[in-house]
């Protein structure tokens, strides 16, 4: 396989597996997540109420929002119209565990408001992996279409940086690029957009593991929790298969810090590095590679 196209295909595989392994323990503490599961280290039936009707394997919105992503590229790159179609076209299709901040943000695009919703929250965070596969190595570009597609749903300074700071991992591991000098050049890239969060990016550095991130960071909700810990669960593993088990292990929003996760180091290590039962167990699998093919050839104009 192509080098790029097994990036591409780890990353947004990678994201969904990490929704999906992350699924059945959101919103437990890790304490309760190790009463009621042992070790999550594969797809489980979820025994918590928000995620009650979902099954092994499926994911929720995270991947939703991702696939609404994905499809709203044409041959010139991302189209912002385009998205706010696929999102009307998501919310009327009565899906499963969206969050309260998308609900108001997409019946306000409903209603020709694209102002978005003032909201901390990782939810725009935790889709826009797909940009930094797009439009990596063109980090300007990268800056002005994550904050578009962001202020969509939302319009915080917060939220806003911890997308930017997502899709900008992303885009320096399809460069191969992991390193402490990344951390640095990450809190130079949303410094304007929130000195706050940038402060947070910066204090990776004094870490030397992921669970002192959790610890530092927590892993809850605002994306400028879970956010850092996910980055930081990257920087401080070594396997795809151990930054995810420590991810969706940690409590909190598990399923967002999976996908978060996910979407960076499927693009690092590639499809082929991430164990082929999580990846043949996902659903949807064939629609996310076919998805993924089709990004990495409007990309590379294959």
């Amino acid at each position: 396989m192509d080098k790029m196209l097994e990036k591409f295909e780890g990353s947004i595989l990678g994201l969904s597996i990490g929704d999906a392994l992350g699924m059945p323990t959101e919103w437990f503490t890790k304490e309760e997540i190790a009463e009621k599961y042992g070790l999550i280290d594969n797809f489980v039936d979820p025994k918590n109420k928000f995620n009650g009707i979902l099954k092994a394997g499926q994911y929720t919105d995270d991947t939703d929002q991702t696939i609404a992503i994905l499809n709203s590229f044409d041959e010139k790159g991302f189209n912002n119209k385009i998205f706010i179609e696929e999102l009307i076209k998501w919310y009327n299709n009565d899906p499963v565990g969206m969050g309260p901040t998308s609900t108001k943000a997409i019946e306000k695009l409903i209603d020709g408001d694209t102002t978005g919703c003032d909201s901390r929250t990782c939810g725009s965070s935790m889709r826009v992996g797909p940009l930094g596969l797009f439009y990596f190595g063109e980090y300007e570009k990268l800056k002005e279409i994550t904050i578009k597609a962001t202020k969509l749903t939302h319009n915080n300074d917060e939220a806003i940086a911890g997308a930017l700071s997502i899709a900008f991992f992303v885009a320096e591991s399809v460069n191969n690029v992991k390193s402490e000098k990344s951390i640095k050049r990450c809190a130079k890239f949303i410094e304007d957009v929130s000195y706050d969060f940038s402060e947070k990016i910066i204090r990776i550095t004094d870490l030397n593991s992921a669970n002192e991130a959790y610890e530092l960071f927590n892993t809850g909700l605002p994306a400028i929790e879970c956010v850092p810990s996910a980055i930081a669960t990257f920087l401080r593993t070594d396997t795809f298969k151990d930054g995810m088990i420590s991810c969706v292990n940690a409590g909190g929003d598990t399923d967002s810090m999976g996908s978060m996760y996910g979407a960076i180091a499927g693009a690092y290590y590639g499809v082929s590095n991430i164990p082929e039962n999580w990846v043949s167990g996902i659903q949807n699998k064939d629609l996310l590679v076919d998805l993924s093919k089709k990004l990495y050839k409007l990309r590379f104009k294959k």
